[in-house]
């Protein structure tokens, strides 16, 4: 019987934070040298405003250079241009990341990564961090035209697989996309929180839930004995 664990890319398999946090250290530096006047807190309060990814990055960069008494437009403009460009060479996996895909792989376990997010971007961070010859699969939101928690994504990773969904477990950081949509097509879960609060209005609950990448294999393995 085939197995396979499908994973989320950031704050799963990729440390979006840190790898922000020193990127923008960089980029202040170079880009806005002393228009802040605390650095630190100027990318905590990015980090804030970016809410998980799930704000437009123009729209933090403005309201952040607001917050400092900068109305520039074209400030904003350079700084998103830098990032697009420039935040993938400051791409970082998340400890234990390779020794847990030689653990699942070493026990024939096929591996996939379904992200939400914009293509030229989610690629540029699996490429960074050499997912792309690790994995079986992997799916990106805009190019398949669906998005997590949709059914269909998750099935779609599935059939790239060759595993059925009550043999595979998906692995991530949010409640709602990741869990509820893999529970939804009759995955197992193992949620990966990593500062995410589980929503009171969830009823259902992951299978298992992890600290680091280092847990993944024995979980996995425990997992499977039920399957």
């Amino acid at each position: 019987m085939k197995h396979a664990v499908v994973f989320d890319l950031d704050e799963t398999l990729f440390d979006r934070r840190g790898s922000l946090r020193s990127f923008l250290a960089d980029q202040f530096d170079q880009l806005v040298p002393k228009r802040f006047l605390n650095t630190d807190q100027a990318i905590n309060d990015f980090l804030k405003l970016d809410n998980r990814g799930m704000t437009p990055k123009p729209d933090v960069y403005k309201a952040l250079l607001a917050s400092a008494g900068i109305n520039d437009s074209a400030l904003v403009s350079t700084l998103f241009a830098d990032y697009e460009q420039n935040a993938c060479r400051f791409a970082r996996a998340f400890e234990g990341m390779g020794p847990m895909f030689e653990e699942l792989s070493a026990v024939g376990v096929k591996t996939g990564i379904v992200s939400n997010g914009q293509t030229h971007m989610q690629l540029r961070s699996l490429l960074a961090l050499g997912l792309d010859r690790i994995v079986d699969v992997y799916l990106i939101s805009e190019t398949e035209g669906l998005r997590k928690p949709e059914p269909e994504i998750f099935l779609r990773a599935t059939r790239k697989l060759g595993v059925d969904p009550a043999n595979c477990i998906f692995v991530g950081d949010s409640p709602t996309a990741d869990m509820v949509g893999a529970i939804g097509v009759g995955m197992k879960t193992i949620w990966f929180p990593n500062g995410a609060i589980w929503p009171e209005n969830i009823a259902l609950r992951p299978d298992a839930e992890i600290q680091s990448l280092t847990e993944v294999s024995a979980v996995v393995r425990g997992l499977i004995k039920t399957l």
